[in-house]
């Protein structure tokens, strides 16, 4: 006897669960590796895994009656992924920034979309009970089960938002906490986020539709199998989502710098009160000379890497206090402070007659510069003229008889 469960278009929701099963347990594997942002990822892509497991439960046509006779759990189980698929985005968005930050109340929220689910839960249980089999598929097969699937949709989606917008209010402080920031760009992970929230925008679509139709028209006016060709073309997005989550998840995301969220919160904003007080953290002009003789006999600036933290850590201040100083007695941010150093360095090595023979960016990343634009962007800012340019018409120093 031969059993079909699946068709053509199945497949893809198959291939989309062994991918997400077999690369979350590759992330967890690699945990010690890569911190909590490979645990997040893993955690993601499970719950990726069980949401086109509910697809195909709940579509699949011979799946759907197998999966009825015999595992009628996995629909509580799936549908449970669809309300924490949100919170696991964020919290991995969270771990690409940031190293590992502690768990602050707000962060309770989070746990606010499982909270619905158990209720839901419960309520379908108590009201359908399980003599009948899965009281969750009961509740989805029911007439009142629209209302309950906006407010899901929505949920995933606004937590998607919140992704995209840590993402958004990230960018603008790096420059705060690092020394290069060009090679911070995340505008892969905002084109995933992206990928995630006109997917469930896709869904709320095509739930829309369906109830606006028969709403309008009268019940039975349009069957959910008639927009067919919605749902396919979600499952195909779906796939592709994946495809590149996984492309970046284990190669870009893992090779990034990273700063603690607290620290960017706090060096990044200096509030004043409303009598005009200062409040930011004071400091001595001991610490300020320790800085500067620092910064001129162990030159950490060559350090390409270099960021607020390092520095903070190597001068025994703390980043809060450091960002203070810097923002305070030399006018401008870490990013400018450390790249004031780096052009003067530049400047001495384009003047050394020894090192004419060199090019002008091997010179500029021995200064710690790491990308092209950057170092000619400031360094023409800080002239007026091209590394080139300068390098001819500066001369060389000339040495005393």
């Amino acid at each position: 006897m031969k059993l079909v469960l699946f068709n053509a278009h199945d497949i893809v929701l198959f291939l989309t669960v062994y991918l997400c099963l077999l690369f979350a347990l590759i992330a967890t594997i690699g945990r010690r590796s890569y911190g909590w942002g490979n645990v997040w990822l893993g955690a993601f892509l499970l719950s990726q895994a069980l949401v086109a497991l509910h697809v195909l439960a709940l579509w699949g046509e011979a799946f759907h009656v197998w999966v009825v006779a015999h595992t009628p759990w996995v629909f509580a189980v799936s549908e449970a992924s669809l309300w924490i698929e949100g919170p696991l985005l964020l919290l991995y968005t969270r771990s690409v920034l940031f190293t590992q930050s502690s768990f602050r109340r707000k962060d309770l929220v989070l746990l606010f979309p499982l909270c619905l689910y158990a209720v839901f839960y419960f309520g379908a249980l108590l009201y359908y009970g399980a003599s009948q089999g899965s009281p969750v598929l009961q509740f989805l097969r029911s007439d009142s089960v629209q209302f309950y699937e906006h407010c899901r949709n929505l949920t995933r989606a606004g937590f998607g938002v919140w992704a995209f917008w840590t993402i958004k209010s990230y960018e603008p402080r790096m420059s705060h906490v690092y020394s290069n920031v060009d090679h911070l760009s995340y505008r892969w992970l905002k084109v995933l986020v992206i990928g995630f929230i006109a997917l469930r925008l896709w869904n709320i679509l095509y739930l829309s539709i369906y109830t606006s139709f028969n709403f309008v028209l009268g019940e039975g006016a349009i069957q959910k199998s008639d927009l067919d060709g919605v749902g396919i073309a979600s499952n195909y997005g779906q796939l592709l989502l994946i495809s590149g989550l996984l492309y970046y998840g284990f190669g870009v995301a893992n090779g990034v710098q990273k700063v603690t969220q607290e620290v960017l919160d706090e060096v990044a904003d200096h509030p004043v009160s409303d009598g005009g007080k200062d409040e930011r953290t004071p400091y001595t002009r001991e610490q300020v000379q320790r800085v500067t003789r620092h910064m001129e006999s162990a030159r950490p600036y060559l350090n390409s890497n270099l960021k607020l933290e390092d520095l903070a850590s190597q001068v025994s201040l703390s980043p809060k206090l450091l960002s203070n100083l810097i923002n305070r007695e030399f006018e401008c941010n870490f990013f400018e402070f450390i790249n004031r150093y780096r052009i003067t360095e530049v400047k001495q090595f384009l003047s050394d007659p020894s090192l004419q023979d060199r090019s002008v960016m091997d010179l500029a990343m021995r200064a710690g510069y790491n990308s092209k634009t950057t170092f000619n962007r400031l360094f023409k800012l800080d002239t007026g003229m091209t590394p080139t340019q300068y390098r001819k018409v500066e001369p060389a120093p000339q040495v005393a008889s």
